[in-house]
């Protein structure tokens, strides 16, 4: 993976922040306690925000998240080329009984994970799953029963990046899955909540991830009253943020009960309409390519670039290449025609093709 190094000045904000946290632990304690809410049928109290791995390096940033009341934690053995998944397993050492551990895994290779992570069982796994019929696929359902059975999950679930309105009812009328962590922000919120609603009626437990999409973090309280809106829908069980810096852990922990007020209500009246009408709504509807380009994976990479994931997006555009590149569109449109929020598609691949590529 091709890692960002972190400059002299964020190093030493990121220093400050800390030994500022250090040195007096109740110093925010009291304002900014994060509530929680159950997540579905799981019966798990979690709060309402939880930490990401993505891009995760520095397990000391995992423990201050714990520390200060984080409940929830997530990350996979490819996020930030193995390192995310071998801090977490540092601080797994003395804190694996303070938390619910989500890991994105198939069932058929969570024994290599476990050691990693110094544990014998994650509380939720949940493979990635991107088409419908996936949700039902007989080889992951009997690896979960055989991993309940082992006692190394305790709940399963599925991570769901594009396709999500799709691979949502197939899940909802399937009725196996106990948690769908799926993409969720100012976007595809209004399309996606009546599907929440469905879900939650099931008891399926609702992660929601890249539920930053569209929110800067230059204007924090901006970016934090974006947060408290999507909670706004108790459907949302969890934020799922990636967090790689004590300061980020700081911003995300001011979302604190997740009620919005009411000058945050104000904030986001103008705010909210310009940033969501660019965003991708994760629907798929747009994978209609006659050449094969597998456009909604490459606007995913798309997304991570917009909000600065540049790694990421590069590791994930890499593994696209193997199939029909870009190069094959010959601009036909089919792609944005099928849009919902009518989309410049054809333009973000090719400016997705010329950064990565």
């Amino acid at each position: 993976m091709f890692q960002r190094k972190m400059s002299r000045r964020e190093f030493i904000a990121d220093a400050m922040t800390f030994g500022a946290l250090a040195a007096g632990s109740t110093l925010f304690a009291g304002d900014q306690k994060l509530a929680k809410r159950v997540l579905g049928r799981t019966k798990l109290e979690v709060t309402v925000v939880s930490f990401g791995g993505l891009r995760l390096e520095n397990p000391d940033v995992l423990s201050m998240a714990i520390d200060r009341g984080i409940n929830l934690i997530h990350t996979s053995p490819g996020y930030a080329g193995g390192r995310s998944i071998r801090a977490f397993g540092e601080v797994m050492k003395t804190k694996r009984d303070k938390v619910f551990l989500a890991l994105k895994e198939w069932p058929g290779n969570i024994d290599g994970s476990l050691k990693i992570l110094n544990t014998d069982y994650v509380d939720i796994l949940l493979p990635q799953i991107d088409r419908p019929e996936q949700v039902k696929d007989e080889r992951m359902l009997e690896g979960f029963e055989r991993l309940k059975k082992a006692g190394k999950i305790r709940f399963t679930g599925f991570a769901c990046h594009t396709n999500i309105p799709a691979v949502m009812e197939a899940a909802i009328e399937l009725g196996f899955h106990d948690v769908m962590l799926i993409s969720y922000n100012i976007g595809n919120q209004n399309q996606l909540d009546p599907l929440i609603e469905r879900a939650v009626k099931k008891g399926i437990g609702i992660m929601a991830m890249k539920s930053t999409g569209g929110l800067k973090r230059g204007d924090e309280q901006a970016f934090v009253a974006g947060l408290k809106w999507l909670l706004r829908n108790k459907g949302v069980h969890t934020l799922l943020i990636g967090m790689t810096t004590f300061g980020e852990v700081e911003c995300n922990l001011r979302v604190g009960s997740g009620e919005l007020e009411k000058a945050e209500a104000e904030l986001l009246k103008k705010y909210l309409p310009i940033a969501s009408a660019s965003l991708c709504a994760s629907c798929g509807l747009c994978d209609v390519c006659p050449k094969g380009v597998k456009v909604a994976e490459i606007m995913r990479c798309y997304e991570y670039v917009r909000r600065g994931d540049l790694d990421v997006a590069k590791e994930a555009y890499a593994d696209l290449r193997e199939g029909a590149p870009y190069m094959s569109c010959d601009n036909c449109g089919r792609c944005e025609l099928s849009c919902p929020k009518g989309l410049p598609i054809v333009k973000r691949l090719r400016e997705v093709h010329s950064l990565l590529a």
